[in-house]
C-alpha cells in the first residue's frame, strides 16, 4: 500500500513539474517586445481588409451567374406543348319564359316595395314571430307585477 501511495506520488509530482514547465515555456512566449503586437495587430487588420474586398466579388459573381441561367432559361425553347385548338362548340340558346314588360314591371315594384329581398323573407317572417312572441312575454310579465 505504501508503494501505491509513492507512486502516486511520484505521478503527481511529474504532472505538477510538466505544468509549471509549460506555464514557464508559455510566459517566455507571451512576452513579447511591443514592435512584435504591432506588426501582429497590422497583419490581422490587412487581413480583415482583403477578406471585405474579396466577399463583395464573390457576391457580384453569383448575382451575375443567377441571372444569366435564368435569362437563359427564358431564352433557350424548351419541349412546348403542342398548340390545342379548343373545339368549336354551337352557341346554347338557352330557353328563357318570355315575359311581358308589363310583368317585369309590376314583379320590380313587388320587389321594391316589399323592402326584405326574396332570400331573406323567411327571416322577416322568424322575426315577426319573435317580436309577437317578446312582446307576449313583456305583457304577460307586467300583468303579474301589478
Amino acid at each position: 500500500m505504501a508503494d501505491e501511495m509513492d507512486d502516486r506520488d511520484l505521478k503527481n509530482n511529474d504532472v505538477k513539474s510538466t505544468l509549471v514547465a509549460w506555464r514557464e515555456s508559455v510566459d517566455r512566449h507571451a512576452e513579447r517586445p511591443d514592435w512584435f503586437w504591432a506588426r501582429q495587430r497590422a497583419l490581422v487588420s490587412s487581413r480583415m481588409q482583403q477578406s471585405r474586398t474579396r466577399r463583395f466579388p464573390t457576391l457580384a459573381w453569383a448575382g451575375i451567374a443567377a441571372t444569366v441561367a435564368v435569362g437563359i432559361a427564358l431564352i433557350v425553347p424548351g419541349d412546348k406543348p403542342a398548340h390545342v385548338t379548343p373545339p368549336t362548340t354551337t352557341p346554347n340558346h338557352e330557353l328563357r319564359a318570355q315575359i311581358s314588360d308589363h310583368e317585369l314591371m309590376q314583379g320590380l315594384e313587388e320587389t321594391m316595395n316589399s323592402g326584405v329581398p326574396d332570400a331573406l323573407q323567411p327571416a322577416s317572417t322568424l322575426e315577426q314571430a319573435m317580436e309577437q312572441a317578446n312582446t307576449a312575454v313583456t305583457t304577460s310579465k307586467v300583468k303579474e307585477s301589478r
